[in-house]
């Protein structure tokens, strides 16, 4: 009898994917993003979610035009599931990858990558010679695939549909080539900075902000180039087109090759965006990224 019902309960068990999916729209509260983080179309999530409901024969969302919010019954579900799922696919995750080199995948900017994460990598890496780091270069957007652990992003706090913690935050400076100093006009004192071409990253935005902390500066914002790389923007700061406004974390090695000088130091300003970690919520981080989370907390507090 215990055999018979046992195999009878072992039968109506959901299959994976439907969990999955439920699991990943009541943590999002959106099947727009659900399905974006599961790499399936909206109405692929929609049925899955469909057939878990028709299979335990409840209700789980309340659906409107504007939101999904979970009923009692679903409410109930998610508390039963959410941590043996985890441990479940951690466990699965484990076992694919026994035998097999380490490989830790992160998403990044290319500016925070190039200028201040990969010169740090080594430190890191000689603790854990058979890793192997794969970097996701991603700007202004999150793609976070699912081999994807964790991201560094600019930003604001918040962050939908991830845990994040602030990691870093910049103090933007003027810089610009040495010979800029003496060159015709020259660069002696702040209020010299009104003769000078600005160079802008995507917008006048960050120097239309360091102005209204030194109102006493005429600053002539119109003047100067655009680029949409802050990478680019260093370079033409080398390169003597004008005065940058640039991160002083992210700039280390051209101002300590003398590329690139601060000609007013104590004029910095603290950006209001910042770097933060990015995690999926609900789900561990590996043992790897866990130790890597920490390192990087570290480095980033003693910058």
């Amino acid at each position: 009898m215990n055999d018979a019902s046992d195999s009878l309960a072992l039968t109506r068990l959901p299959h994976l994917s439907l969990l999955l999916a439920f699991r990943t729209v009541a943590d999002q509260g959106n099947f727009t993003r659900a399905a974006e983080l599961l790499h399936l179309s909206q109405s692929a999530v929609s049925q899955q979610v469909v057939k878990l409901e028709e299979s335990l024969g409840v209700q789980l969302f309340a659906r409107s035009t504007r939101a999904v919010e979970l009923t009692q019954a679903g409410i109930e579900l998610l508390a039963g599931i959410d941590a043996p799922l985890s441990q479940l696919m951690a466990a699965l995750d484990r076992s694919a990858r026994r035998g097999e080199p380490a490989v830790l995948h992160i998403e990044a900017e290319p500016v925070m990558s190039a200028f201040w994460l990969t010169p740090r990598l080594k430190l890191f890496t000689r603790h854990f010679p058979e890793l192997r780091i794969q970097q996701l270069l991603t700007t202004q957007r999150v793609e976070f695939p699912e081999q994807v652990e964790l991201a560094i992003k600019w930003g604001g706090p918040d962050w939908p549909g991830f845990d994040a913690e602030f990691l870093m935050g910049l103090n933007y400076v003027p810089v610009c080539a040495p010979a800029l100093l003496t060159a015709l006009p020259p660069l002696r004192e702040p209020a010299d900075l009104a003769r000078q071409p600005l160079l802008h990253d995507r917008n006048q935005d960050d120097w239309k902000s360091w102005q209204a902390l030194h109102p006493e500066i005429p600053l002539r914002l119109d003047r100067g180039h655009v680029v949409t790389d802050s990478n680019v923007l260093a370079q033409m700061a080398i390169e003597g087109y004008g005065i940058a406004l640039c991160a002083v974390e992210l700039i280390e090695r051209p101002l300590r090759s003398g590329e690139l000088v601060m000609p007013f130091p104590d004029m910095v300003m603290r950006h209001p965006l910042a770097y933060y970690l990015l995690t999926r919520r609900q789900k561990p981080l590996s043992d790897t990224a866990r130790r890597f989370s920490d390192w990087l907390k570290g480095e980033a507090a003693s910058a």
